[in-house]
């Protein structure tokens, strides 16, 4: 049964792991072939190999309350939501789907960089080069090692510090355990990555004057810091990591600006209700990222979005992230005429008949949907706009309004339509915690939401916990019951459920090694 484990957690995650690296790895490692690495550039090329790091498949976000589906939508589409996607979009405790995860996906690229740091020390290379490469290698295995926890393990309070982990792969051994850690042994390892990494020197814009968003430097590193510390709670080491990162780069992207923000000149036409009196052309158009991510392999717009300060994108195979009414209804508040559209991320990125691509072509198969990388990929990487976000909650948490307030206005410029802009008024504490959590919803929707959520959870103040109830239907392993009535599905602060399980076919391949969360 090793052999089992090895394809779950070693062997099956090397191939589309190490594509597109230096001719030394274009014959797959095996125990009887193997090449031999004998310079640092053979390991710089296992990381700068973007297009196998850069997305992440975390459907954590179908859990969270930024995600929309419905009844209605569900009776109109064409065919049935996956009973995969339901089993999350209801914290059923079944994840029974084989296809690449978030597991296997971000095990696949703790493999690359576990190659890293158990080669650098014996290799051929200058000392800055090779401390530069071993900071970065902890750094992505501590970001990877992240969004597992934050997908599959509760939240590290002190309460759950002895409740399951991950496996902690730290070699590319094929007889390392793949025993899950506790939660406090988890958290401990990421952290003493992260401490690693920041050791690293490498500037996050180079001597040419070009921002190096794919690689690790010492923007993405204290930003991803600064992520890290504001979920655990740390206030004081969040905002800190968060200065320094705009102290070395704070461009924003001006949405307002249409060199930078525009629409795709090709738009898609539904046809509704047709040969009724009610038929109806509908236009859909889509930002001018929606070219990238088909067909591309530099991904240039993704890479120069200005303020991505690492470049990471949530993908979702389905093809339809559906926003929820609630986080719509946040694009209408604090703006002129309680207009959404005037909400440059509205604008752009809410495309609302989207639903037509999979639903009825009928006034009944209407919906919205987000859209920014295509129609899979949403950035989920720190960016300049997080940072300030970070810092903002900092401030107005500890009592300083006005610094917050502050920061969302500079945002806002960026984002909100230059005829439509006022600056937000400074109000008390708690009004100030508000805005700058709804801030973050609009800016960041669905690939952070549940990262929030499940914080919000375990500070100190409760007026910012989120109970999810969802009305939908009843459904089986196998069909959606359309005609069995609504059924309310409910979520509560600090739930088990919000550790997902993991996938069970990893379960079974690690001949009882690895276990499943409890519920």
């Amino acid at each position: 049964m090793k052999k089992h484990i090895i394809l779950s957690l070693g062997l099956a995650v090397m191939l589309p792991a190490l594509t597109g690296c230096d001719d030394y790895l274009d014959k797959d490692p095996s125990k009887s072939s193997s090449k031999t690495i004998t310079e640092a550039s053979q390991l710089d090329a296992l990381l700068a190999s973007y297009s196998s790091l850069y997305s992440e498949y975390n459907y954590s976000f179908i859990a969270g309350d930024d995600y929309g589906l419905t009844p209605h939508i569900e009776a109109n589409r064409d065919g049935s939501t996956s009973i995969d996607d339901l089993n999350v979009f209801t914290w059923s405790p079944t994840e029974s789907r084989t296809g690449r995860l978030l597991w296997d996906g971000e095990f696949a690229k703790i493999f690359r960089v576990n190659l890293v740091l158990n080669n650098i020390d014996n290799v051929n290379g200058g000392e800055a080069e090779k401390a530069n490469l071993k900071a970065e290698a902890h750094f992505v295995r501590a970001y990877s090692l992240f969004q597992l926890a934050v997908c599959h393990c509760l939240y590290p309070s002190a309460e759950n510090a002895g409740d399951l982990g991950l496996p902690l792969k730290a070699t590319t051994s094929f007889e390392e355990s793949v025993a899950r850690a506790s939660l406090g042994e988890t958290f401990g390892f990421i952290e003493a990555d992260i401490l690693e990494a920041l050791k690293i020197s490498k500037r996050f814009v180079n001597g040419a004057g070009t921002s190096q968003s794919w690689r690790g430097t010492t923007a993405s590193v204290r930003a991803f810091a600064a992520r890290y510390y504001l979920y655990m709670g740390d206030l004081d080491k969040a905002k800190q990591y968060a200065d320094e990162v705009l102290a070395e780069y704070s461009e924003l992207k001006d949405f307002n600006d249409p060199a930078e923000m525009s629409y795709f000149p090709v738009n898609e036409t539904y046809t509704i209700n047709s040969g009724t009196d009610r038929e109806e052309q509908i236009v859909c158009r889509f930002p001018y990222t929606k070219v990238q991510f088909y067909g591309t392999s530099g991904f240039p717009e993704l890479l120069g979005w200005k303020e991505l300060l690492y470049a990471r994108t949530m993908y979702y195979a389905s093809w339809w992230f559906i926003p929820s009414q609630a986080l719509l209804d946040t694009y209408a508040t604090d703006v002129k005429d309680g207009n959404p559209d005037n909400d440059l991320r509205y604008r752009y990125f809410v495309v609302e008949d989207f639903g037509l691509r999979y639903s009825k072509r009928t006034d009944e198969g209407r919906a919205p949907g987000f859209c920014q990388f295509y129609f899979d990929n949403i950035i989920s990487g720190p960016t300049v706009a997080e940072m300030m976000l970070i810092k903002a909650e900092v401030e107005a948490r500890k009592g300083t309004p006005a610094n917050a307030i502050a920061l969302l206005n500079t945002l806002r410029k960026a984002r909100i339509a230059t005829e439509a802009y006022t600056d937000l008024p400074t109000g008390s504490k708690e009004e100030t915690v508000k805005r700058v959590l709804e801030e973050r919803r609009r800016e960041m929707p669905l690939t952070m939401r549940w990262y929030d959520i499940k914080r919000y959870a375990y500070n100190d103040d409760p007026t910012d916990d989120v109970t999810i109830n969802r009305p939908f239907y009843k459904f089986t392993s196998s069909a959606v019951l359309l005609n069995d009535g609504i059924v309310n599905y409910t979520l509560e602060p600090k739930s088990r459920h919000y550790a997902m399980p993991i996938p069970e076919v990893d379960i079974l391949r690690a001949d009882g090694q690895l276990v499943q969360n409890t519920y």
